[in-house]
């Protein structure tokens, strides 16, 4: 499998800097998110300790991705339009990747955008779930990390055993069927949708 790059995303060398990102970085910085968070939420429970319900909120965050992942794969990164503003979003969030999709300085979302969606969803869930999303969001970016593992793997490495389905599904939407397969780390969600392969 050929991990060089093709070409540039972009001429811009701040917009190329900005648009690589990298395993190590982005688990560090994910990971370091995370903890900062549970860190948060403890200071919010007076220091008492994680409790069951923290617990299965957090777990709530990971299954939650899930559908996320499935979602925004399907209707936010492969959306079409005419206008330039739409084609450029589209461009930058996904169409790269599918026109170079071994270009392994691509394969998590780079730092400024993950910070952008990070601090979306945290206000989203906020409304819904206050001071519990300093544990649901943890879950919910782990479920993120996960899947971009995941991801990054699908294209850089051949499939571990037991995992054969799960590579061959993702590559059947990049080589064959891009309006189908939308999840990554698993099949369930397309499995419920209709849009197995």
């Amino acid at each position: 499998m050929s991990l060089k790059r093709e070409r540039r995303m972009y001429q811009n060398p701040v917009l190329e800097l900005l648009s690589q990102s990298g395993p190590k970085m982005m688990v560090t910085f994910h990971l370091f998110v995370i903890g900062c968070q549970l860190w948060i939420g403890n200071t919010q429970n007076n220091f008492e300790g994680i409790t069951t319900t923290h617990l299965s909120v957090f777990v709530l965050g990971i299954i939650t991705w899930t559908i996320a992942e499935y979602l925004l794969h399907r209707y936010l990164f492969h959306i079409e339009g005419d206008s330039k503003w739409l084609k450029a979003f589209h461009f930058a969030m996904h169409g790269y990747h599918h026109s170079t999709p071994n270009d392994a300085n691509r394969l998590f979302m780079p730092l400024v955008p993950a910070l952008l969606f990070l601090g979306l969803f945290f206000g989203m869930f906020y409304l819904f779930l206050g001071n519990l999303t300093w544990f649901f969001l943890p879950g919910f970016e782990l479920g993120y990390l996960l899947y971009s593992f995941i991801h990054y793997s699908v294209h850089t490495r051949r499939a571990p055993k037991g995992f054969e389905k799960l590579w061959h599904h993702h590559l059947l939407h990049h080589y064959k069927e891009p309006e189908k397969a939308f999840g990554v780390s698993s099949r369930l969600w397309d499995r419920i949708f209709k849009t197995l392969p």
